[in-house]
């Protein structure tokens, strides 16, 4: 028969549950109609007895007289009234305990509403014990499953609540990174993870735990796939499979690379491994809270770029004093803690307050840029050049001693020297101090500057167009 429009289809089991109809209530207790519809029952089998016991041949004379009749009714009452008890204990203490139980699951959501914790009945302490094959042993797995939901859920919002505590409260990428990575083999029992980042074109790995080559993860093909694609890759490692023991610490069960995008911008993968089976529940949490992590991902490489724009010097393009100097004070904290050396080069263009009362401003600026860049050529990777003031720049050289610097100092000068900007602007110089740590004895980084500033004041004095070490044996002077 084909369904009308409006026919409702009523499922099997509703269907089942309405074919036991219940008896009439009586009261507003379950328990009192109980008894009364028990004793009830017990005074009608005490009315019907005795004519049933007619029918089995018994004389009427002894069974139809007040005696019988009211031995059977009072029989009757007692059967239906031993009867409520046995039901009302057998039924009464299994409610009793769910009662209980439920008690406990009110004051736990409680505290979680009031308080934000979670902590109290968890799945194994709230757990009804289901030994009968009947309704009661239904209630008592349906409660079950409505513990392991509560205590699901109190998982998802404890790692929200955390994780977005998290997110909200870093913008330095580095630290977010770490931060994200360590939260996430708390939660998920994860020893191993990686973030990893589109930079110029290429996935970087900006973070990694467990790993022990985060760079060949973050170009391996799941994390590619699972970055171009923009879908989730689920690769489950069987037991019996070797795994290069140069990729992890240990042997990984299951591992996931999900794409982490914010409005459609792809940003990276995220790739979590586990020595265990990452349950779908835990996938889709961690689905959840990729969009999070984007956004805070996506503030924190804003915020990157701004400080990388704050830390330039807008002519020249080279670090600004403020950064200069933060960074000057921790390559020394570094040195000093392992006994590497640290060299700085203080130069400045000769005679520079001339060039720009003859040839004019936007002519100095151009000079300013040329010996900038001369500059950067002359270094090594990893060294940074400062603009420390107008016409003075400064070069920080990590491991760089008083021979390296010496020869990084002369290679400037002569590059600078040789650059020709524009005619009929004579030849730029410039004048280099250096000095270089341990070899000048320096109780602070104030003291190895003041070395370096003595020294480019002795190559000023002596001329000009030169490099002035500071003398590696005494300390710098006050």
């Amino acid at each position: 028969m084909t369904p009308r429009q409006g026919d409702t289809t009523v499922p099997a089991a509703t269907t089942e549950v309405e074919s036991h109809t219940p008896l009439p209530r009586l009261t507003r207790r379950v328990f009192h109609d109980l008894a009364i519809w028990m004793v009830g029952l017990g005074l009608l089998t005490g009315l019907v007895f005795p004519p049933f016991v007619l029918l089995l041949g018994l004389p009427a004379e002894r069974v139809l007289e007040p005696t019988f009749f009211s031995a059977t009714l009072g029989a009757g009452l007692l059967v239906g009234a031993l009867n409520f008890w046995l039901a009302r204990s057998v039924v009464g203490a299994r409610l009793e305990l769910l009662r209980g139980r439920m008690a406990e699951i009110e004051e736990t959501v409680r505290r979680v509403v009031e308080l934000g914790d979670a902590s109290g009945c968890d799945p194994d302490a709230c757990r009804m014990q289901v030994d009968s094959d009947d309704e009661l042993g239904a209630v008592a797995e349906a409660f079950n499953a409505l513990v392991e939901a509560l205590a699901a859920s109190h998982r998802v919002n404890d790692v929200d609540r955390r994780m977005g505590a998290l997110l909200a409260a870093h913008l330095d990428l580095t630290i977010l990174a770490r931060e994200v990575l360590q939260e996430l083999g708390r939660s998920f029992e994860a020893e191993a993870s990686a973030l990893c980042l589109e930079r110029d074109g290429e996935l970087v790995a900006v973070a990694a735990q467990g790993l022990v080559d985060a760079d060949s993860v973050a170009t391996s093909d799941p994390v590619r796939v699972a970055y171009r694609e923009g879908r989730t890759l689920r690769i489950a490692v069987p037991s019996d499979l070797l795994v290069d023991a140069g990729v992890t610490h240990f042997r990984p069960r299951s591992v996931l690379v999900l794409p982490l995008e914010l409005r459609g911008v792809r940003l990276g993968a995220l790739l979590v491994a586990s020595s265990k089976e990452i349950d779908e529940e835990s996938e889709r949490l961690l689905g959840r809270l990729l969009p999070h992590m984007a956004v805070a991902i996506h503030n924190a490489l804003g915020h990157e770029r701004l400080q990388r724009v704050a830390a330039r010097d807008a002519l020249t393009g080279v670090y600004n004093r403020r950064y200069g100097m933060e960074r000057l004070a921790k390559e020394f904290e570094r040195a000093v803690r392992s006994s590497e050396p640290l060299g700085l080069l203080l130069f400045d263009i000769d005679r520079f307050k001339a060039i720009n009362d003859s040839h004019g401003h936007l002519v100095g600026d151009r000079v300013l840029v040329s010996v900038a860049r001369c500059a950067q050529r002359s270094l090594r990777e990893g060294d940074v050049l400062v603009r420390y003031g107008g016409e003075e720049f400064l070069a920080i050289l990590p491991g760089a001693g008083h021979a390296d610097i010496s020869v990084i100092g002369e290679r400037i000068r002569s590059i600078v020297s040789e650059e020709r900007i524009e005619a009929p602007m004579p030849q730029v110089t410039v004048s280099v101090g250096g000095a270089s740590y341990p070899a000048v004895t320096a109780a602070d980084v104030d003291e190895l500057l003041r070395a370096a500033d003595q020294a480019l004041y002795l190559a000023k004095a002596a001329g000009r167009d030169r490099v002035v070490m500071a003398d590696p044996v005494l300390r710098a002077a006050s």
